[in-house]
Parts: C-alpha cells; sequence; structure tokens
C-alpha cells in the first residue's frame, strides 16, 4: 500500500498549497494544507505515524490532488473554504463551526478591537479568517498604530486613573481619561483597513508625509512613514477574505511564462527589497523562487554592513546584491523593485545575471512596467495575466519579507533601549525581567510589589525600574 500511495505523490511540488484525498469512488475523504506539499505528503506514508481517523482514512485513498498557493497563508485559508463548502468525512478539526482567529469592533460608545473565535451565524462585525494567531496579532498592532483603538477590556478602561503604555508608545488614543474627537472617525479607518480598503489610506499618508518633510518636520514624516509601513506589510501579508485569491495561480506555467518572455532558462530567480526608516536599521532581503514557487531555502535577509550606506537606496543595493551573489544560491535572473538607478546597480554588481526591474509607476497596483535585462521598458503585459500575477506576487513577497526582518530589527532596538535607560538594569537583569514578565509591555505596568519579587532582581532595582515608567 505504501508503494501506491508514493505514487500518487510522486510529482508533489515543494510549495505551500492544499491538498485534497479521494476513495476509489471519488468521495473527497480529506482536505488538508501544507507549508510544503512535498514533504507534508511524505509523512502519510508511514501510516503507523498517523493519528487513528488518519491511519483508517489513509488505507482508503486512491487520488490525491493538490492546488499551489502563492504563500502558506493563502493555502490556511483556502483550507477552510474548502472544508466548510465540501465537509470531507474526515475533517474533524473545522467542521463543527470552529474558525481560525477573527477580529470585531464591539458597540460601545468607544468600540473595542477584539480577538474573536465562534461561528459566522454570530451578530457581529466580523473580519477575518485569519490563518493564524500572528497574524491576526500584526493586524491589530497596524491597527493600534494607525487608528489607536482600545483593545483593553471594560474593566481595564473604566478604572484607569491615567493612560497606559500604549497612549505612551502611540498605540491608543486613551478614551478612558482623555476625551476624544475623531474616534469614531479612527474606527471607520479601522474598518477600511480590516475589508482590505488601504491603499487609498496609504496614499494619502504618503502625500502627508512628503509635506511634513518639505517643512523638515522629520519627526511627524517618520511617524506617517511607520503607519505607511504597518499598513503595507499587512495588506501584502494576503489575510483579508478577499485578497486570498489574487495570489493563487499554476507556478510551472507562469514560471514558463516568464522564461519564454525574458527568452532565459530559470531554475532559480531571486527578488531583492530593501527597508528602513528614513536610514535609520538599514536591512535588506532577497526571496527565490523557481518552477515549484517560492524556494524559502534560498531566502536571504541582510543588515548593512557599511553604515555610509544607510538610507540610500541605490548603495544599499549595491551590498545586498553582491553579499546574496557571492554566497547564495545560484541565480538565473535577479528581479529588483525600482526604476532605472535600482536596475543600473544591479545590472552593474551582478554583470553575469539577467536584471529585470519592476517598476511600480504613477500609480500604484496597476501601472506597473519592467525594465528587461536589455534595459528597455516594456508595458505591454496585461495585468490579469499569469505572467504579470506572478511578478507582483514575488515582488510583494519579497517587499513582505523584507519588511517583516526590519520590524524584527527595529522591535530588538527598541527593547534594549527602553530597557538600557534604567540605571543598573544590565543584560543579566534585562534577560531576568523579560523572562520572568515576557515583554517590555508587562515590565512597565508591573507594581512595584511584583518587580520586587523577581528572582535575584534585588529591591533597589526592583525600585528603579518602577520609578522610571511611573
Amino acid at each position: 500500500m505504501n508503494i501506491q500511495f508514493s505514487d500518487l505523490i510522486e510529482n508533489s511540488p515543494n510549495a505551500p498549497g492544499v491538498y485534497k484525498m479521494y476513495d476509489a469512488e471519488g468521495n473527497l475523504l480529506y482536505v488538508g494544507k501544507a507549508k510544503n506539499l512535498f514533504n507534508r505528503l511524505r509523512q502519510y506514508l508511514d501510516i503507523s505515524k498517523l493519528e487513528p481517523h488518519k491511519q483508517v482514512m489513509r488505507t482508503l485513498v486512491t487520488r490525491v490532488d493538490w492546488e499551489i498557493t502563492a504563500t502558506e497563508s493563502d493555502a490556511l485559508i483556502l483550507e477552510q473554504k474548502l472544508i466548510k463548502t465540501l465537509k470531507p468525512k474526515y475533517n474533524i478539526m473545522l467542521t463543527d463551526g470552529k474558525m481560525y482567529p477573527m477580529l470585531t469592533l464591539t458597540k460601545h460608545e468607544f468600540p473595542r478591537l477584539l480577538k474573536f473565535r465562534g461561528k459566522i451565524s454570530q451578530k457581529r462585525d466580523v473580519y477575518g479568517p485569519y490563518p493564524s494567531v500572528y497574524a491576526l496579532n500584526e493586524t491589530i498592532k497596524t491597527i493600534q498604530k494607525v487608528c489607536k483603538l482600545r483593545t483593553c477590556t471594560d474593566t481595564f478602561m473604566h478604572n484607569r486613573t491615567r493612560p497606559c503604555l500604549l497612549y505612551q508608545i502611540g498605540r491608543c488614543s486613551a478614551p478612558c481619561v482623555i476625551t476624544q474627537k475623531n474616534y469614531s472617525e479612527n474606527v471607520q479607518l479601522a474598518r477600511k483597513i480590516l475589508t482590505g480598503d488601504s491603499e487609498p489610506i496609504i496614499a494619502d499618508l504618503t502625500k502627508e508625509m512628503k509635506k511634513y518633510s518639505e517643512k523638515m518636520d522629520f519627526e511627524s514624516a517618520a511617524i506617517c512613514r511607520d503607519k505607511i509601513v504597518a499598513l503595507t506589510h499587512t495588506s501584502n501579508r494576503g489575510i483579508q477574505r478577499n485578497r486570498a485569491h489574487s495570489a493563487n495561480f499554476d507556478w510551472q506555467e507562469s514560471v514558463k511564462n516568464l522564461e519564454q518572455w525574458l527568452n532565459i532558462k530559470i531554475d532559480c530567480a531571486g527578488v531583492f527589497d530593501n527597508s528602513h526608516l528614513f536610514g535609520k536599521n538599514p536591512v535588506g532581503a532577497m526571496i527565490t523562487f523557481g518552477h515549484n514557487g517560492f524556494i524559502k531555502s534560498g531566502y536571504r535577509h541582510f543588515k548593512l554592513r557599511d553604515a555610509a550606506r544607510a538610507g540610500n537606496d541605490i548603495a544599499m543595493m549595491q551590498e545586498f546584491v553582491s553579499r546574496a551573489t557571492e554566497r547564495g544560491p545560484k541565480l538565473d535572473l535577479i528581479i529588483v523593485d525600482g526604476g532605472q538607478a535600482q536596475w543600473n546597480i544591479a545590472h552593474k554588481t551582478a554583470p553575469n545575471i539577467p536584471i529585470l526591474g519592476v517598476t511600480k509607476g504613477e500609480v500604484r497596483n496597476g501601472d506597473e512596467h519592467f525594465i528587461m535585462p536589455d534595459g528597455t521598458i516594456s508595458r505591454d503585459i496585461p495585468k490579469d495575466s499569469k505572467l504579470f500575477l506572478l511578478l507582483r506576487a514575488v515582488r510583494d513577497e519579497a517587499h513582505r519579507f523584507v519588511i517583516t526582518f526590519h520590524r524584527t530589527v527595529r522591535a530588538k532596538q527598541m527593547t534594549s533601549s527602553v530597557l538600557d535607560e534604567i540605571e543598573g538594569i544590565g543584560p543579566t537583569r534585562k534577560k531576568m525581567l523579560l523572562t520572568h514578565f515576557g515583554s517590555v509591555r508587562e515590565i512597565s505596568d508591573a507594581s512595584l510589589d511584583a518587580l520586587k519579587k523577581v528572582p535575584g532582581l534585588g529591591n533597589n532595582a526592583a525600585e528603579k525600574i518602577y520609578a522610571h515608567f511611573h
């Protein structure tokens, strides 16, 4: 039986997606998701290691189909949709009305953004579903940064006498103690973001950021930039229901189209992007893809080594392309996100590798054009073609990957700087505090008695910490 099943999954791809198992009569037995279909399906070869109900199901399988998705998040959402609509016999996790995590806005005077799991039929405004709790939490962070809605419980809110840490770090407008003028407008803004309508918001914030920059008000410009980064990160994740379908296409066919278009053979292509916040925390990233989808083993991220290049997108691109081509996987094509200058520096840095530039143009997500390996400009790719969707998807994946890394770097720096401001709190005590409380937020909200109970911290250090945050 193992040999027969191995034949069924012999050509499964190294790509994220959904797989469907059928019995001899064509009945759908099971739908599953996978970060890598090849690896996941091979876990069914050893039947003794499966759960009891899957052991029974496995003996009935005579056909296995799969559907490739652009990302693991898309696979999660597609899996849920198929289970809900097709109700496969052996899917026991989601057929009882349970859902992936969702978000809702409460009906209060100052609506709260609330995590939610439950049946769709429940009477409330539901946003999602989200492919994971992590994705949901990232969206909450975005709403906090851009809209500053409260996430606290009613009890917590009604018993506050001063704003909490979330207000101090710009993630809540503190309706608990501060008179609100624009809270309802921010609620409507949050609804637009949650339904995937963030592009107009990004456009408005971009104009606002430019105005602040022209006035030399870099602090306000940085706030706008941070909101733009947060919104772009969320919209690129593909976590909203109405965007999930856009990244689903045949890889194999799309990459063949790309090969024909460029007249080259592609086993592995690299897509580059950089990120920084007005020159701070400059980082770069490369994602890779081939005929079977994204090649996660080829992904690379970089911290800028030459500090003099910080904030200079062209110089940063030069360093990152150079480092990737020296030590990364062998690339048959390099794709850079940017204009002629980015294409020029990539071509100069890697002269033996074809370079394709993706330029956004004046209108985001609709006016893209391409700088070909020979330096000519192409604008004639239909916007609904598989080739165009492929190029947009790999560009967005590179952007997602670099933004995620940039946020991680910034978060680590922020965590370190806040605790480093306290005299007498060195690396050992910092690690001790974070291990005990879990986050800087919890440390800042801790009472003096709670701080004194941290093993090995000492009363003097506890008093210094408490005084610093209060």
